[in-house]
C-alpha cells in the first residue's frame, strides 16, 4: 500500500485527488492525502468575481473537507514549509503555526502561481493581488465602499492578460448594473499594460474584439505603458505619468513562490517553477511529480506547457492515469498538452474566444455560456453530473430572483 500525498488544493491538486480518492481509497488500496492551508477551493479563473462581489460563494465554493469526506481521501489543512527527499517526507505548518511531519512514498506539488511584480518599487505595498480567494475577498472589501459611494471613484489596474481584462470588465459591468438601481456611485476603470496590446498571450485578431468590448464597457485601456513603482493612490510610468486612484490592483506576469526554489536541492528555472520531465516527474526525484503552473513541463516541438487552467486540468487527468500505471508496476507515458483555444470573459453576459489553433474567433452571450461550461466541466469531475446539474437549476432560480449585483448596497 502506497501514501500518496497533493499539496495544494487548486484546480490541478483537486482535481487529481478527487480521481485518486475514488479509485484507491474506497478500495483500501492506496492512501491519498491533500495538504492545502485554505477551507474551500474556488475555482481560480473565477477569482475575479469574487473581487467584483459577484461569486455566489454558496453554490459555487467547495468545501474541502466535505469533499475529501466524499471522495475518500484525507484533508490536512496546513501549509508545505519543507521537504526531506532522503527520509521522504515533508514538513507542514498549520493555521496555528505548528509544524508536523508527513511522510509519502509519492508526493505531488500542486500549489500553482502568483502575480509577478518583477520587483517594481513599491507594489507590495500599495498594490492588491489576486492569487487566492483570500486576496480577492480582500480586494471586494475595499471595492465595496467604492460601489456605494456618491460621484466617481477611480480604480487601477495593472496587467491586460486573462485576469485584468476579466476583471475591468466585470467591475465596468457592476457599476452600469448599479446605475439601473439609480445608485450614484460611478466607476471609472483604467487598465494598465506594457505590451502594445491587451492579451498579450493570445492571437492578435482575439485582442482586438477584446479592447473594442473593453472600450464599450467604458474601460480606459492604455497599453505600451510600464509601470516603473507605486504610490499611495498612484502609479507613476516609465514616461513619467502619474495615474491617480482610489484602489490599485496588480495582475501583470507570473512566477511561482520562492519557497519552491529551496526544496532540497529540487531543480527550477528563473520563475521558480519546478524541472519536471515528460512524465511530470521532477528532474532529480523519481517519486516527486509537479503539476500545473508550478511545472515546466518540456513538450515534443521544445517548448514548455504554458501556464494555463486547462493545461492543469489536463495534467490532473494524465497524472492520475499514469500513477494508476504505475502503482501496477507499468511504465509512465508522457503528458503532451492539447490547446483548446481560449475564452475570456468580458462582462457577465459576453465573451470572446480563440478556436482552432487561433483559426476561428467567436464572440457572444454563446461564448461566455461556453466559458461557463468550463468551469462546470471542473465541477462534473469534483462531484459528478447529477449535482451540477441540480446546481445549475438552482443557480437559475436564484438569479431570477436576485439582482446581478448580490450585495447591499443601501
Amino acid at each position: 500500500m502506497s501514501k500518496i500525498v497533493v499539496v495544494g488544493g487548486g484546480a490541478a491538486g483537486l482535481e487529481l485527488v478527487t480521481r485518486l480518492g475514488r479509485r484507491f481509497s474506497r478500495r483500501g488500496e492506496h492512501e491519498v492525502v491533500l495538504v492545502e492551508p485554505a477551507s474551500h477551493h474556488y475555482w481560480k479563473p473565477r477569482l475575479h468575481e469574487i473581487a467584483a462581489g459577484t461569486f455566489d460563494n454558496e453554490l459555487d465554493a467547495v468545501s474541502y473537507l466535505q469533499h475529501s469526506y466524499c471522495n475518500q481521501y484525507r484533508y490536512v489543512q496546513a501549509s508545505m514549509a519543507d521537504l526531506n527527499r532522503e527520509n521522504k517526507s515533508i514538513e507542514i505548518r498549520n493555521s496555528d503555526g505548528q509544524l508536523s511531519t508527513l511522510h509519502y512514498d509519492y508526493l505531488v506539488i500542486a500549489v500553482g502561481a502568483v502575480s509577478n511584480d518583477f520587483k517594481t518599487e513599491g507594489v507590495s505595498e500599495h498594490c492588491l493581488f489576486l492569487d487566492s480567494a483570500d486576496q480577492a475577498q480582500q480586494a471586494w472589501e475595499q471595492i465595496n465602499p467604492l460601489l456605494k459611494a456618491d460621484g466617481q471613484r477611480h480604480i487601477s489596474i495593472v496587467g491586460a492578460g486573462a485576469t485584468g481584462v476579466e476583471l475591468a470588465a466585470e467591475l465596468a459591468k457592476v457599476s452600469q448594473k448599479l446605475k439601473r438601481y439609480r445608485h450614484d456611485a460611478d466607476l471609472k476603470i483604467t487598465l494598465v499594460e506594457a505590451s502594445d496590446r491587451v492579451l498579450p498571450a493570445g492571437p492578435a485578431c482575439m485582442s482586438q474584439k477584446v479592447l473594442n468590448s473593453l472600450v464599450q464597457h467604458g474601460v480606459d485601456v492604455k497599453t505600451n505603458t510600464r509601470v516603473n513603482r507605486a504610490e499611495k493612490g498612484k502609479l507613476v510610468t516609465d514616461q513619467g505619468d502619474v495615474l491617480t486612484a482610489d484602489l490599485q490592483l496588480w495582475a501583470a506576469g507570473i512566477k511561482c513562490a520562492p519557497w519552491l526554489a529551496s526544496l532540497d536541492g529540487l531543480e527550477t528555472n528563473r520563475l521558480n517553477q519546478l524541472k519536471v520531465d515528460s512524465t511530470l516527474r521532477t528532474t532529480l526525484d523519481d517519486s516527486i511529480f509537479v503539476i500545473g503552473d508550478s511545472a515546466e513541463c518540456p513538450q515534443p516541438d521544445g517548448g514548455f506547457v504554458t501556464p494555463r487552467a486547462q493545461a492543469a486540468n489536463q495534467a490532473a487527468g494524465h497524472l492520475a492515469r499514469q500513477l494508476r500505471r504505475l502503482l501496477n508496476g507499468k511504465s509512465m507515458m508522457p503528458f503532451i498538452f492539447n490547446d483548446g483555444g481560449m475564452v475570456i470573459a468580458v462582462g457577465h453576459n459576453y465573451a470572446v474566444g480563440s478556436l482552432m489553433n487561433n483559426k476561428l474567433i467567436v464572440r457572444g452571450r454563446f461564448v461566455r455560456n461556453l466559458y461557463d461550461t468550463i468551469f462546470r466541466l471542473h465541477q462534473q469531475i469534483l462531484f459528478g453530473w447529477g449535482r451540477v446539474a441540480a446546481l445549475v437549476v438552482l443557480k437559475r432560480v436564484k438569479a431570477s430572483l436576485n439582482p446581478f449585483y448580490k450585495h447591499n448596497i443601501s
